[in-house]
């Protein structure tokens, strides 16, 4: 299985709506999905200025939505997008969850629904307490926070 694939399943499982994910949920769902499912061949993350981050996944990301698998959202509140499947990618996505394990979709849906129902602190906090070794470059100190 291609891992832009996997991104796209992402995208696309219904966890709550609207069914859209920033860049922040989607990197750290994956990261997270990386961790609990140890995939092989899957995106390589380092720590970054907001945790782990895998640079590969915003090249993965271009590619989708560069062929209409993916749209983006533009969002008021804030200065990045959001992302959601097209009719095209869902189609693509009927076929993937077709021929790849339940389980790592059963898995997906989990993490994603987890990370879209955490706020943006919340979700670090989290991740940097489970896995310290990905929080040493965050402009972010969650110490104070908790």
């Amino acid at each position: 299985m291609k891992k832009e694939d996997i991104l796209l399943l992402y995208i696309y499982l219904p966890v709550k709506e609207p069914n859209i994910v920033s860049p922040i949920q989607i990197m750290k769902g994956l990261f997270i999905f990386s961790k609990e499912m140890e995939i092989e061949n899957f995106y390589e993350f380092e720590p970054y200025l907001y945790g782990p981050c895998s640079f590969e996944v915003y090249d993965h990301l271009h590619y989708l939505v560069k062929n209409r698998l993916v749209t983006t959202i533009r969002s008021i509140l804030s200065s990045w997008s959001y992302y959601k499947t097209t009719p095209l990618g869902n189609e693509k996505c009927k076929q993937i969850i077709q021929s790849i394990e339940p389980k790592i979709v059963k898995k997906l849906k989990e993490v994603k629904s987890f990370v879209v129902n955490k706020s943006f602190i919340d979700l670090l906090c989290y991740i940097y307490e489970k896995y310290p070794e990905y929080a040493v470059k965050s402009i972010i100190d969650i110490r104070g926070i908790k």
